[in-house]
């Protein structure tokens, strides 16, 4: 049988000669591994097929659980990525965060279409930020979203400095806190990626840094998966 998926190469991995397995993000089955034969070799037509973060048109041949890439059209290489190591970074913290989410054959059709989003704005502007946001959207549909606006213990607003509680997920005010300690300009920018009322005056050089650093922990909390991609990115900011 063949089937025909938009799909975002999620990761890859080399096997036997010149073969390469992918780890593909359809929009229209969910995630699933294929095969692609032969894209090793010089040459190779496949061979943008099966790279990381191309965004691509795949025909595959399904024969039980076994998939094989039969041809591909590209959509988008996303090759504003290779414009700097943090790009590229970024783009693979957004596939490990998707790939951690996802099981395999359960179709998540905004998390795709906002993955592809993202990559597309990383080529194009600040990446750090459009990370932190698709960060927030992906816990969103996972049905996690902290509430940055008011206290998870009184209700009362949050103003100032937070504390966050890595194991439970809240924002907490200077009066109930709990947990780390987070920066006002952690926070605004919490608020902004988040499309919220923010003071863009309070946002300090290292806020973005220091958002991902307090998301990295809350995903691992939530998820029990280690994004590597993203803690490497984080120590290159």
């Amino acid at each position: 049988m063949e089937i025909k998926v938009d799909a975002l190469v999620l990761r890859t991995a080399d096997y036997g000669e010149s073969d390469r397995m992918l780890t593909l993000f359809t929009l229209q089955r969910g995630k699933l591994s294929a095969a692609c034969k032969g894209v090793r070799k010089a040459g190779a037509k496949l061979r943008f097929a099966a790279q990381p973060f191309c965004f691509a048109e795949y025909v595959l041949a399904v024969r039980g659980e076994r998939a094989t890439v039969i041809s591909a059209a590209n959509t988008d290489g996303f090759y504003g990525l290779r414009a700097s190591v943090e790009k590229l970074y970024a783009a693979a913290s957004l596939a490990g965060i998707c790939d951690a989410l996802l099981f395999d054959g359960i179709v998540n059709e905004a998390l795709f279409l906002y993955a592809v989003d993202a990559l597309r704005s990383m080529c194009e502007g600040k990446e750090a930020e459009v990370l932190i946001t698709f960060i927030l959207k992906a816990l969103d549909l996972s049905g996690y979203r902290p509430d940055f606006v008011t206290c998870a213990a009184c209700g009362a607003p949050i103003e100032g400095r937070a504390y966050f509680d890595i194991a439970g997920g809240g924002f907490y005010c200077a009066e109930c806190a709990r947990g780390a300690g987070v920066s006002e300009g952690t926070l605004q920018l919490l608020r902004k990626c988040a499309g919220l009322p923010y003071d863009a005056s309070a946002i300090a050089f290292d806020s973005a840094k220091r958002a991902l650093k307090l998301l990295e922990a809350g995903f691992r909390a939530r998820t029990e998966a280690e994004v590597r991609a993203l803690g490497e990115y984080i120590a290159i900011l």
